[in-house]
Parts: structure tokens; C-alpha cells; sequence
């Protein structure tokens, strides 16, 4: 198993940065349901999911819908 890097929350764009502490506190979380629960536009919602998992802090898990932390959060 591959160990998480850390990732400071500091350098982080504030959108991101919610979407990032939702998925710390929450864990593995349905697409919709991130936009859903953190009030975000889809749009806005899916430019950040999309940012964040190309950057490798996010990542998609196994096949389904589910989205989880890929880093490690340091405040």
C-alpha cells in the first residue's frame, strides 16, 4: 500500500479547500452528494472534482460514483 503525501491546506483555493475538508470529515462520498451537501453549483462543483483529481488529491474509487481523499490534510 502507497502512502498518502501531505497536502497544506494554506496553498489551496478556497473552493477546493471545502471540497477537501468535506471528504476528510465524511470519507467516501457519492459525485452528487458533495455538490449537494456543500451547497456548491454542479457546474462549479464539477470543475473542482475534476481539478482535484487530476492534481492526484482526490481520487475516484473502485468503478463506482464515490469520490475519497488522496492526501493527507495538513491545516
Amino acid at each position: 500500500m502507497t502512502e498518502k503525501r501531505n497536502l497544506k491546506l494554506s496553498t489551496i483555493p478556497e473552493g477546493e479547500k471545502k471540497v477537501l475538508k468535506f471528504l476528510q470529515k465524511k470519507g467516501s462520498v457519492l459525485y452528487g452528494n458533495i455538490f449537494k451537501d456543500l451547497k456548491i453549483p454542479p457546474t462549479k462543483g464539477s470543475e473542482i472534482i475534476l481539478s482535484l483529481t487530476y492534481k492526484g488529491y482526490i481520487k475516484n474509487v473502485g468503478r463506482s460514483s464515490y469520490y475519497e481523499l488522496n492526501v493527507e490534510l495538513e491545516h
